[in-house]
């Protein structure tokens, strides 16, 4: 009735009276939203996900509803893709999963794993457990050279033939070591690795009992006098050309075409890519010891890592199969895994050698 009146005044020209009935409309909507409080959405980063909080239902003259977004920013943990095997140049934090081993945290970054372990404080045989932070120090980047090897740094005037002279080095040694391409222009405070790795040298060829896994069986993880990994009882191994380089015998890890070259571009190929068939064996390039198996590595697949004498690593990625575990200790033409194409748009091996964490170029070692 009273809505009515309003009406019928207003058709007689009283124009308040539609205030008043505005007023009284508005009023009706304030209550109805007094009664159910404000509710307040939180996005979290972390979880991908909005969680909503409604705060205790409350009676206030005139409320009204509410909506705040709170963004909560995730601590970063770096996970380094294929071709991109260098920390930030001011370092970075990585937490360890399960699978992890050193070696590979090492490997991931283009890091020396020995360097790596002392700038965390931890100890031979090298235990990390899940969850861990391992700081990554962004020095080390994979175009430099490593602190710890004996290097130079080009000064203004030097040439490729006057640095290897100074040092009594052939310039096709510097070529091969410090990934130099033709015409092996210098350029002042680029620092080379003085090396030959066609010179015989004594290398420390020592061995762990055993290769620690994150969240593996504790028993793994315990040196003692017995051998951890069972061999099997039928090693196969495979014959084929060798050549001698930076103290190590090396031989090619499957036969197939290289696709795919080395390069020392920021998001280059930091090995080379051999073509096969799903199934093919691939080999152990030297003999050495297993430091990592598995598929926690992006961009990689199914993967081995093997240590050579403590100063180099070689990889092998992409495979359907892996037939050796961390700590097996492998024969140069060994058959190790088996070619596929997991993480891999094509069946291959992407094969890589690393000098105290640094990517060198495959074919400078491989027999020719």
């Amino acid at each position: 009735m009273l809505l009515i009146r309003l009406f019928s005044e207003t058709k007689r020209g009283y124009l308040p009276a539609v205030v008043l009935f505005s007023l009284l409309f508005s009023g009706c909507i304030s209550n109805n939203a007094d009664n159910y409080g404000n509710n307040i959405v939180v996005e979290d980063a972390r979880y991908g996900s909005a969680q909503t909080r409604s705060t205790p239902r409350r009676t206030v003259a005139n409320a009204q509803v509410t909506k705040r977004t709170v963004t909560v920013a995730p601590k970063k943990f770096q996970e380094q893709p294929l071709g991109s095997n260098t920390a930030p140049a001011g370092g970075t934090d990585y937490r360890v999963v399960q699978g992890d081993t050193l070696f590979s945290i090492a490997f991931r970054y283009g890091q020396n794993y020995q360097s790596l372990a002392s700038e965390n404080g931890i100890e031979p045989p090298y235990n990390i457990h899940v969850g861990q932070i391992i700081h990554i120090n962004g020095s080390n980047q994979s175009g430099n050279v490593s602190q710890d090897a004996n290097s130079y740094t080009v000064q203004k005037g030097d040439t490729l033939t006057s640095v290897a002279k100074a040092h009594d080095l052939p310039p096709s040694a510097l070529v091969r070591v410090n990934n130099l391409s033709y015409p092996y222009k210098l350029s002042p405070g680029q620092r080379l690795i003085l090396e030959d790795p066609d010179a015989g040298r004594k290398v420390e060829k020592t061995e762990q009992k055993v290769v620690p896994v994150a969240g593996g069986d504790p028993a793994t993880v315990i040196a003692s006098e017995q051998e951890q990994i069972t061999q099997p009882s039928a090693v196969n191994i495979v014959s084929g050309k060798t050549r001698t380089a930076g103290g190590v015998v090396w031989m090619w890890p499957a036969k197939g075409k290289v696709v795919r070259g080395f390069s020392l571009n920021e998001n280059g190929n930091k090995g080379i890519d051999i073509a096969g068939n799903r199934g093919q064996s691939v080999m152990s390039a030297a003999d050495g010891q297993v430091v990592y198996s598995g598929s926690a590595l992006r961009g990689y697949g199914k993967l081995i890592i093997v240590n050579h004498d403590n100063e180099y690593l070689s990889a092998y990625a992409h495979n359907d199969s892996l037939l050796v575990k961390e700590g097996q200790k492998v024969k140069r033409g060994q058959v190790i895994a088996k070619m596929g194409s997991t993480d891999s748009i094509s069946v291959q091996l992407h094969f890589e050698i690393r000098y105290k964490g640094k990517s060198v170029n495959p074919l400078g070692y491989l027999p020719k």
